[in-house]
């Protein structure tokens, strides 16, 4: 039986960097809460997976999750985002016990640095021959449908916000049982002396 461990680390890890840096999405950073981690199989670094801020406005993903423009702003914080899962090892159902492992350990991670209760996860999979995200039907996500194939972008606080076209990408979801939306949220992340872990890895 192999041995699997999730390694936390910097964003700016030069390993974690090689392998993002080869991940079918362009590398323009994270920004917000995140949690990175290098997957480790045997004590060999095969690939990566991060946990990030959820998307503001997804339709589909607010009524699974029961979001609303009254609680949103308080509840999305215990939604984290899948944003990045690459593994460049080829085993028998690896993905999907990383992926489970992956769930456990970021919702920890997750409540320790930020003071908020993991409520479950999004991510958002470009379609494509070969990718149509069997890996998290493998591991019980929900499908949710297609993103509108559009974004709103803005430069500056003052400046209006333009829309512009993106790739359609499948959305997928997962709750995490027995837990509910936080109710009460402080964004610790840029107040380090609230948090439950100040000394937990800064990213």
């Amino acid at each position: 039986m192999n041995t699997i461990e999730l390694i936390k680390c910097k964003r700016t890890d030069a390993v974690y960097q090689e392998f993002r840096d080869r991940h079918y999405i362009a590398n323009r950073g994270t920004h917000g809460q995140q949690m990175h981690y290098k997957i480790s199989v045997d004590d060999e670094i095969v690939g990566i997976i991060s946990g990030a801020s959820s998307v503001w406005a997804v339709k589909a993903r607010d009524e699974f999750f029961g979001l609303t423009k009254e609680n949103k702003r308080k509840a999305l914080p215990s939604i984290i985002n899948n944003t990045v899962f690459r593994l460049e090892k080829h085993i028998p159902n690896l993905a999907t016990q990383v992926l489970a492992l992956w769930r456990r350990r970021c919702a920890k991670d997750w409540r320790e640095r930020y003071n908020v209760e993991p409520h479950g996860f999004e991510t958002f999979v470009v379609e494509t021959d070969f990718r149509k995200g069997t890996l998290y039907k493998a591991d019980n996500w929900i499908y949710l449908g297609e993103t509108f194939g559009s974004t709103k972008s803005h430069k500056g606080l003052m400046n209006k916000s333009v829309r512009k076209n993106t790739n359609k990408k499948m959305i997928y979801a997962k709750k995490i049982p027995k837990t509910k939306l936080s109710t009460e949220y402080e964004a610790t992340w840029n107040k380090p002396r609230k948090q439950l872990n100040p000394n937990s890895v800064d990213v």
